[in-house]
């Protein structure tokens, strides 16, 4: 369990890139990641966009894990896949399905469409009518990353239940998320570095490093994670870093795989477990979400 008490202070933090390295350095990736959706994803949306409540002063306070299930994949691969919304006197009844990053989590963002509005509604994860699993539809229990929340009926009250917002490039809800993805972006790409570091000492330790293919191999990747953590470094931001950032991370822990199957390299890295990916729907998506904010027509993505 992460300890959100020390990991998220409700205070601001001065250098958020420089907290989230200290963050990186004493937590695993996946709490790491976590975290820093809590701290820069939920709270800042909760912040922003509902009344004070007492549910945000418990985020804030640390007491408890909030995740965003904005980015569940759906074919259209964009952000906010909404669920639908019933009013149900000044509160919402909610049905759909959506997928969230980290088992962590006491609660979940989501996007709600009640006709031709969309509002954000804070789900708690023991209401009646969430069915918290670890694949779409139901069925095996969520004890890793990502999961899958059933919604059905749920009630939310008017406290959980946001001003109308529009979701898409241009409104204020896509720029706080796109402030958040080049936060995730930064701790994505030191997440690559320390899985690059950990084929290289696994290499070293098997003597594999004396192949030059796995050599060869290791230092694509290597170069790669170099040149994407030192743009994110000297300014690279937003929806650009944090697609980069998800590539790479892909391609980290798909090498790391590979050579321990076909290389027999004995590694232990610390991209192993959740998908790390799943936080912002994953390369393809953040891909696609990139090109869209830029007015490029998705037929020629």
């Amino acid at each position: 369990m992460i300890e959100v008490m020390d990991a998220a202070p409700a205070q601001p933090v001065e250098s958020p890139r420089e907290w989230i390295e200290g963050l990186l350095a004493r937590i695993p990736p996946a709490a790491a990641l976590a975290v820093v959706e809590h701290r820069f994803g939920v709270l800042p949306l909760a912040g922003a966009f509902f009344e004070p409540q007492g549910w945000i002063e418990e985020l804030a306070a640390g007491r408890r894990v909030g995740a965003l299930g904005l980015f569940t994949p759906t074919p259209e691969l964009r952000w906010g896949a909404a669920v639908e919304g019933e009013p149900a006197g000044k509160g919402l009844l909610l049905r759909g399905e959506v997928r969230i990053a980290s088992p962590a989590a006491d609660g979940t963002v989501v996007l709600a469409r009640t006709g031709p509005e969309h509002r954000l509604v804070w789900l708690d994860h023991s209401t009646a009518g969430v069915e918290r699993s670890g694949s779409r539809g139901g069925g095996t229990v969520c004890d890793d990353s990502p999961c899958w929340l059933a919604i059905s009926g749920t009630a939310a009250g008017a406290d959980r239940v946001s001003r109308p917002v529009t979701p898409g490039p241009g409104g204020d809800l896509f720029r706080s998320l796109e402030t958040y993805a080049g936060l995730w972006a930064h701790a994505a790409a030191i997440c690559a570095g320390h899985g690059v570091r950990a084929l290289r000492r696994a290499a070293r330790i098997t003597g594999l490093n004396a192949s030059q293919r796995v050599a060869m191999d290791i230092t694509e990747v290597e170069i790669e994670t170099e040149l994407t953590a030192t743009a994110i470094r000297l300014g690279a931001g937003g929806l650009a870093a944090a697609t980069a950032a998800a590539r790479i991370l892909a391609a980290v822990a798909a090498k790391t795989g590979e050579l321990r199957d076909l290389a027999g390299l004995d590694v232990e890295s610390p991209l192993d477990g959740p998908t790390l990916t799943a936080f912002l729907g994953g390369p393809l998506m953040l891909e696609n979400e990139l090109g869209c904010a830029l007015g490029i027509p998705e037929r020629a993505l």
